[in-house]
């Protein structure tokens, strides 16, 4: 229950002031500038303290850790409500986004710990489920603090749910934790800087947007030559020697990556190009998230049976086959448009669960914050590089121009389009990254068909064989 209400108030927190940016604005004197940092900010907090955070985790505790998150939290929200100046609402999102950091490492570290093997998986699904509701109802609890009361009403509405974590919390009388980690101060510095340098650059890829995403990269380098000679890293490079864990995060990447991007495509499309009323084009919207949270429990049941792996194969291939729909948009007809939708909603809800439990199962216990942050920031660096790419490609072909003409949206299609190719692209990597993971680590041959190789092969491929097959 805490981990899923975790899950809850992360994606509300993450997604509710996006409708609520033009009210905002007015009352808060934003400028046109100023205000894309509401959400830059919270992205770039949340994924430059991931990792610090899951160091601090391993010392204090998670139950500890996940507390005084709860009471940041609250503290942040505060500041949303009686904020008078734009500088004060940024602060408040700066903490949300380190508090919800800490809350996602937690909520990970808290269910590997607390289930058995056996259970994790359909854990994972509950987890996945309560994080979809979230995504889904943001706008709208958003929706109904504006046309009701004001857009501050949606953060008081946020408050029961921290309320009901910190009670929960109080009623368990242990303690998760790990084996304790030095904090690197010099590596987290370093770390912390790189990612806040790289999450703006990305964001906005501008001229000086450029020069940051290099010096992150340079930055990067340094981190690498420094953390050699440390003891405890602030990143466990040891984890990243092992293949099948870098294919389950580069897999959570690319789908975060899709996701993101297909809704903004297909959110544009459908207005610019097709005229669609705002309210249809929520709905619209609604259907993958619906479709997910249907399909989150029984995959994660699913992977208590079935390899992980498998299942986030076939998932990813429902959302290769989504992006190929949306690729030829401007074809379809609009049911087609629904249909890529659900096969989305199918391949998300399918993925999620099954590849958390593959990528935190792979660790020792000692390196599970590490994996829970790492998985975390993948997810969240999947999302800004989408946005990236797509800023980097609508300046080329689009510029400063303003949607609305023909030969303008003619140039937008154009810009989806290619966009949409490089999804293709990943989705299919990823997806046979995923099934090559299973083949070249986990396949066992036949016994027979050994014995049967041995009668005929030659001398030097028998030996090969008695070498690596007790047979």
């Amino acid at each position: 229950m805490v981990a899923a209400a975790s899950q809850l108030l992360i994606q509300l927190i993450a997604n509710m002031t996006v409708i609520a940016l033009p009210d905002i604005a007015i009352e808060l004197n934003f400028s046109a500038e100023a205000l894309l940092w509401v959400n830059i900010i919270y992205m770039m907090s949340f994924v430059a303290f991931s990792l610090p955070f899951a160091k601090i985790i391993s010392q204090y505790g998670v139950k500890k850790s996940t507390k005084i998150s709860l009471l940041l939290l609250f503290v942040s929200i505060l500041i949303s409500l009686f904020s008078i100046n734009d500088m004060m609402f940024l602060l408040s999102r700066l903490m949300q986004g380190f508090s919800a950091a800490i809350l996602a490492i937690s909520l990970y570290v808290i269910i590997v710990e607390e289930f058995e093997d056996s259970e994790i998986g359909s854990a994972l699904g509950v987890v996945s489920s309560a994080g979809y509701i979230g995504l889904l109802i943001a706008p709208v609890v958003m929706g109904f603090a504006i046309v009701l009361f004001d857009w501050k009403w949606a953060f008081v509405m946020v408050l029961p749910i921290i309320a009901i974590l910190m009670i929960l919390l109080n009623r368990i009388d242990y303690e998760w934790t790990t084996e304790k980690k030095h904090v690197d101060n010099i590596g987290s510095l370093i770390y912390v800087v790189m990612m806040c340098l790289f999450t703006y650059g990305m964001t906005l890829l501008d001229e000086f947007g450029i020069v940051f995403v290099v010096v992150s990269f340079i930055l990067f380098i340094i981190l690498v030559k420094v953390e050699k000679n440390v003891p405890e890293p602030i990143f466990n490079f040891k984890l990243l020697k092992d293949a099948k864990y870098v294919i389950g995060n580069y897999a959570a990447m690319v789908t975060y990556f899709t996701t993101t991007i297909t809704i903004t495509v297909l959110a544009l499309h459908l207005q610019y190009i097709l005229d669609v009323e705002e309210i249809i084009v929520s709905f619209i919207l609604l259907i993958a998230p619906i479709v997910m949270i249907g399909l989150s429990g029984l995959s994660g049941r699913l992977s208590n049976r079935i390899d992980s792996r498998l299942i986030s194969g076939v998932a990813m291939m429902f959302i290769c086959a989504s992006s190929i729909l949306f690729f030829f948009v401007d074809f379809i007809s609009f049911n087609i448009i629904l249909v890529a939708c659900a096969l989305q909603g199918i391949g998300n809800g399918l993925f999620s669960a099954p590849n958390n439990k593959y990528v935190l199962t792979l660790v020792d216990e000692k390196d599970l914050p590490d994996a829970s942050s790492v998985l975390s920031t993948s997810k969240e660096f999947g999302k800004i590089l989408s946005s990236g790419i797509f800023t980097v490609i609508l300046s080329i072909f689009i510029g400063n121009q303003q949607l609305g003409p023909e030969h303008i949206d003619h140039l937008f299609i154009q810009s989806a389009n290619l966009m949409m190719f490089i999804c293709i692209l990943l989705n299919l990597s990823a997806a046979i990254l995923l099934f090559y993971s299973k083949l070249r680590y986990d396949y066992a041959p036949n016994e027979n068909t050994v014995r049967f190789f041995k009668r005929i092969a030659p001398e030097w491929a028998k030996k090969r064989v008695y070498d690596k097959y007790d047979y």
